[in-house]
């Protein structure tokens, strides 16, 4: 096949119309999981009831003469075929089944047998423009028997073309009206309405064919066909057997009706979808509000005192470090929302709540609570994951900066240095004062510093040294500790930011992805 050829099929009507049939069967995947059952259920009747149609071909046109009891649709059936084929009556209804009526030689049996027709008849050698028409005679729609307005609530639904018959008595019958004509307001391009027995009316019926258009126009036909006939002496015929003649050549009218029902499906979907944009966002809000509820603030300060306090440890004065061990270790006051934390955890839910209400505010049902349940779905996996994030976060505060390393020897070596000072001192002592050894050879001179022994040198300037880079660290340690804190607030937010797309932000996204690609298909189906 050539390009242009392949061109040619893909714009062809057909062609379009299955892209719009797989558009809308597409957009059901989607709907199954947000809309209601039953209204996802009409469209996919719609969906094979179109496929069924199209499997049967544009050979045959499917006309349905539809109307309530003695408005004479059978004898426009009788008239149309040139012989009596359905029994005519007044006072009640006389189709109680459909009568099929086929022109042509081509077999018309699979399309009647889906259309569930067992009463047939055929004409071979009328006119040859009416070859192709399959002219239905429905029971009256306002029959008292329930098989038979069920019967006409079926084929309305399948016929490629309806033909209301009204009279000037029953045209504005609220039945009809509100019943059959407003649910089809779609498929007014495939709706055609003769008011019948003009012939008892002086103006020929100009003036309630005239109201008639009014109704129809208010049922939501646009530009409503009109016929004013008389089944009883003839006229207006000709108009009748123009409108088959053109449906029939057209070889138009079922993809036009099946058109009309994907517009009436998708319609009824995309209302029921909403169409209204959704609002803001707000993710900084919700990563702020979740950081919050993981207590990101209080574990910074958290960090810091570890930091502080694991510093004085390590390089504080060696021989009091003993008494600060016994202190509050910062870490045990670890926030966080779980199992534990009921007020944290309501926070959490308040900010996913906030945030839910920014994404949905101008969306319509059912979309905000399909955008709330995505949103909760791993609410205490959520939870678990904003703990383990502060406690990793603040646990990184107790690595060692390599600085502290040089203090801890320092300390090591003045405290090792008031040690030897302070035991040569005491074995001088000993010696001195119980064996009244001379202390003098023990007691050696500073070098340089005469006044003061060598032994305790080493005992006050171990001590003090030891006190003084005690003191002094704490200037770079609380500066240390500060910036431990932030960086323990930065790792919180991070690691918030990450959970809050994939358990919340993500799963939202999601559905309203989902919502935009419904409304595209629903738009493809609509056409």
């Amino acid at each position: 096949m050539s390009e242009v050829a392949e061109a040619l099929t893909d714009d062809a009507p057909e062609s379009q119309l299955r892209r719009r049939i797989d558009a809308l069967a597409d957009a059901l995947v989607l709907a199954r999981r947000h809309l209601p059952d039953e209204q996802v259920a009409a469209a996919e009747r719609t969906v094979a009831k179109a496929n069924e149609r199209l499997r049967h071909g544009t050979a045959h046109t499917v006309v349905a003469v539809a109307g309530a009891t003695g408005s004479g649709k059978s004898s426009i059936v009788n008239r149309i075929a040139g012989e009596t084929l359905s029994e005519a009556g007044v006072l009640r209804p006389t189709t109680s089944t459909t009568h099929a009526v086929v022109w042509g030689s081509a077999d018309a049996g699979p399309l009647l047998d889906w259309l569930e027709i067992h009463r047939r008849h055929h004409i071979t050698d009328g006119p040859p423009e009416l070859d192709g028409l399959v002219l239905l005679d429905l029971p009256d729609h306002d029959s008292t028997t329930v098989a038979h307005r069920l019967e006409v609530d079926r084929l309305v639904r399948l016929v490629d073309v309806l033909v209301w018959v009204t009279d000037p008595q029953k045209y504005a019958d609220e039945a009809l009206h509100a019943g059959y004509i407003q649910p089809l307001a779609d498929h007014a391009r495939v709706l055609r309405f003769v008011l019948n027995q003009v012939d008892r009316l002086d103006d020929g019926g100009a003036e309630i064919a005239r109201d008639l258009g009014r109704l129809l126009r208010h049922d939501g036909i646009d530009a409503p066909m009109v016929l004013p006939i008389s089944a009883t002496t003839g006229a207006g015929f000709d108009r009748i057997h123009d409108l088959l003649v053109d449906a029939i050549e057209r070889r138009q009218a079922a993809l036009e009706r099946i058109g009309a029902d994907l517009v009436s499906a998708a319609g009824a979907l995309h209302r029921a979808a909403g169409s209204a944009e959704p609002g803001g966002r707000n993710r900084t809000t919700l990563i702020a509000g979740l950081a919050e509820a993981a207590g990101s603030a209080a574990a910074a300060e958290v960090a810091a005192a570890h930091h502080a306090r694991s510093g004085s440890l390590a390089m504080g004065w060696p021989f009091t470090r003993f008494v600060r061990r016994w202190g509050r270790k910062p870490l045990a006051s670890l926030p966080g929302p779980g199992r534990g934390g009921a007020a944290s955890a309501a926070r959490a839910d308040l900010a996913v709540r906030d945030y839910v209400d920014a994404v949905s505010a101008d969306l319509e049902a059912p979309w905000p609570g399909a955008v709330r349940s995505a949103a909760m779905a791993d609410r205490d996996a959520l939870l678990d994951d904003l703990r383990s994030s502060v406690g990793r976060a603040a646990g990184a505060a107790g690595r060692r900066p390599r600085w502290w390393a040089v203090i801890v020897w320092l300390q090591r070596v003045f405290a090792g240095a008031a040690v030897v000072g302070l035991v040569w001192l005491l074995v001088a002592a000993v010696l001195g004062g119980f064996f009244r050894f001379d202390t003098d050879p023990l007691l050696p001179a500073t070098p340089g510093a005469d006044w003061i022994p060598l032994p305790s040198l080493l005992l006050l300037g171990g001590v003090l040294l030891g006190l003084v880079t005690s003191v002094l660290v704490r200037i770079p340690l609380g500066v240390g500790a500060a910036r431990r804190g932030r960086t323990a607030r930065r790792a919180i937010e991070a690691e918030v930011e990450q959970h809050a797309d994939t358990a919340v932000v993500e799963p939202v996204a999601k559905v309203l992805a989902e919502r935009r690609q419904l409304e595209e298909l629903l738009s493809r189906a609509r056409a």
